[in-house]
């Protein structure tokens, strides 16, 4: 069975980041996928003030320890002022490197009370997973007016964007097992 990580990659308390980190757990979950969430709210901040890069920090390494070892991540990500947030880039860059996320499958939900769903935010993740030799899942999701266009319960109301995100949450997993059957499933594809 594999093991998947949703990051609610927000700090922001109550957010919409980590509604739909929850929905998306519980239709995982309703699939016999093993999911937890990695909260950005819990985060140890503290101890990375002052760029600590380099140091032993045990809180930061447990905090970030599940996606390292997850088979899978799905990052459901806001869009803040054009971008994603400063404290998931503060979590990625404390992620080992190079090695954490190489070959690891991504998939990415975006979501703003915005037209365009995060879009921009998601992009950029995407060069910086990229970068780091992650595999994105190219069926990404973009919940555009989250705050009145998503319910907890019944997921997205616009039923175009539910089926795109129904989609999403049924293929990732086949994703996951292709890749970790067949490394070269991405590169011979």
């Amino acid at each position: 069975m594999i093991s998947l990580k949703i990051i609610s990659g927000t700090d922001r308390p109550n957010s919409n980041a980590l509604r739909v980190s929850k929905y998306v757990q519980g239709k995982y979950r309703q699939e016999g996928i093993s999911t937890d969430i990695i909260d950005m709210q819990e985060f140890p901040l503290d101890q990375v003030v002052g760029g600590k890069y380099g140091e032993e920090l045990p809180e930061v390494d447990d905090f970030v320890e599940p996606a390292v070892t997850a088979d899978g991540l799905v990052v459901v990500c806001p869009e803040y002022n054009g971008g994603y947030p400063g404290i998931l880039k503060i979590f990625i860059d404390y992620l080992p490197f190079p090695n954490s996320l190489a070959k690891k499958p991504i998939a990415l939900i975006g979501e703003a009370n915005g037209a365009f769903g995060a879009m921009r935010a998601v992009e950029q993740l995407q060069q910086v997973f990229g970068y780091r030799n992650a595999h994105i899942f190219p069926d990404r999701v973009f919940i555009s007016r989250v705050s009145e266009n998503f319910d907890d319960k019944e997921g997205i109301k616009d039923q175009f964007q539910q089926q795109l995100l129904e989609d999403q949450i049924n293929g990732f997993p086949d994703f996951v097992k292709n890749l970790q059957e067949d490394p070269s499933f991405i590169t011979d594809g």
